[in-house]
């Protein structure tokens, strides 16, 4: 009598795609931990880790694409991160070179290459980390259900509350950027920045639901790993920034940390 495959110990084998997106969490996790022990504690190496942080931005929204291929198709992780990509980039190139949304600021050299107009590329990636990161934690697991008007504002708060935390470890410590003006809110940040990632993130989470939802059913169930894997990324951005934020004195960044890690658990309770 024949043993089943199960019985036999067979498993799928592991495709190139998986393998590939094991390496590079791999790369990320020792990159990650070195950001948190390095900016968090003020701990500086032997020699010079300028390139690490582009290097981690990069490796995020890679990863984070790379996941959402494997849950939706390649054909809408790729849409997807070229939305954001681009609405990112228009958005933040009109924000260095008039003020608007977020108010008057510039980007040093330390994050890498800089686009024409003064945007870092690794910004841009930042954004599709951040944007597919949040929608992870907001979709319904439900197949043609898309996510509702109040699904989307929260989402969009979730956002702004991360930029909260990020904010003064940006300008006020790694110097990623530079406020032109010092506003009486919040550290010095513009209160009108906090209004441009609300709105710009809400309607990222909403384009990016338009490309997602409904969720196919594929024919090959998904690893675990690709579900996962967004939901850890953001949680891990919200970490590190607040791990940095409540070393460095910020405690307005802590909260906003806490008060989005709240809302997310929240909601992956409620789903």
């Amino acid at each position: 009598m024949r043993l089943s495959l199960k019985r036999r110990g067979w498993r799928r084998p592991v495709s190139p795609h998986i393998r590939l997106l094991r390496l590079l969490f791999g790369i990320f996790c020792l990159l990650y931990a070195l950001a948190v022990i390095g900016v968090g504690f003020d701990v500086k190496p032997p020699f010079s880790m300028d390139w690490a942080a582009s290097l981690l931005l990069y490796l995020e929204g890679i990863l984070i694409l790379m996941a959402a291929a494997l849950v939706y198709s390649m054909r809408r992780a790729l849409g997807a991160g070229f939305i954001v990509l681009v609405l990112s980039f228009l958005v933040e190139t009109l924000g260095v070179n008039t003020g608007f949304p977020f108010g008057h600021y510039s980007y040093t050299s330390i994050l890498f290459p800089t686009l024409p107009g003064g945007v870092p590329l690794p910004v841009l990636f930042a954004w599709v980390t951040i944007i597919l990161g949040v929608y992870s934690w907001f979709r319904s697991r439900r197949p043609g259900l898309r996510l509702s008007t109040v699904d989307v504002l929260l989402a969009g708060l979730a956002v702004m509350l991360l930029d909260g935390a990020i904010e003064p470890v940006a300008a006020r410590i790694t110097g990623y950027w530079r406020w032109v003006y010092d506003a009486s809110f919040f550290y010095h940040i513009p209160l009108q920045n906090f209004a441009g990632w609300f709105v710009l993130g809400t309607f990222c989470i909403w384009l990016v639901d338009r490309q997602f939802a409904p969720v196919p059913r594929p024919r090959i169930e998904p690893p675990r790993m690709a579900f996962w894997l967004p939901r850890l990324l953001f949680a891990c951005s919200l970490f590190m920034f607040g791990i940095v934020d409540l070393t460095h004195g910020y405690y307005g960044g802590v909260i906003c940390a806490f008060l989005s890690a709240l809302l997310l658990a929240f909601y992956a309770r409620r789903r």
